[in-house]
């Protein structure tokens, strides 16, 4: 039975901005699965949204609404899943997701990360005026629990529906 375990939950990672949630979605109804996506049940849940979780207990009390909601979703029936960029920060996190299923890391080159969060103001580890400093500690703290993922997915310019579809060749392929 472990081996089938394996292969339940498609987990996707990679820092903000990389578009796991522009590619969960299009990536679920290719293979028929469900979509979730942490940070949006963090926000259910929770009944707060990320910055007021952050400005009432920080970024450990939203690591631990996580670490509660990939351990709830991994228990969930097979899915597409797109995780928040810190959530690989936790080795209980890390654990669960190699054992319930295949990491699809997303790698993008910080400028372009940089271009696509410029607009955005609701990351409360990435201000606006700090987004190129920020990226490039976040990437060399996390690049290397990322790059343990089963599946490696350079970005570069591809639309969500293309990168999709690099995902299916390395899964039909994996």
């Amino acid at each position: 039975p472990s081996s089938m375990q394996r292969t339940s939950h498609l987990w996707l990672l990679g820092l903000s901005g990389s578009g796991k949630s522009c590619v969960g979605p299009i990536l679920a109804k290719k293979l028929s699965l469900p979509f979730l996506d942490t940070d949006q049940t963090i926000t259910k849940t929770a009944h707060l949204s990320i910055p007021q979780i952050f400005s009432q207990g920080g970024e450990q009390e939203f690591r631990r609404w996580e670490s509660q909601i990939v351990t709830q979703l991994s228990q969930s029936e097979p899915s597409v899943i797109a995780c928040g960029a810190g959530v690989i920060l936790d080795p209980q996190n890390r654990r669960t997701l190699a054992e319930t299923g295949k990491r699809i890391y997303l790698r993008a080159e910080i400028a372009t990360l940089v271009q696509r969060l410029s607009h955005h103001r609701d990351r409360p580890l990435l201000p606006a005026d700090q987004l190129q400093p920020k990226l490039t500690q976040q990437f060399s703290e996390r690049a290397p629990w990322y790059e343990q993922s089963e599946i490696q997915i350079s970005i570069g310019s591809d639309t969500p529906e293309q990168i999709s579809e690099k995902i299916i060749a390395a899964l039909t392929k994996a």
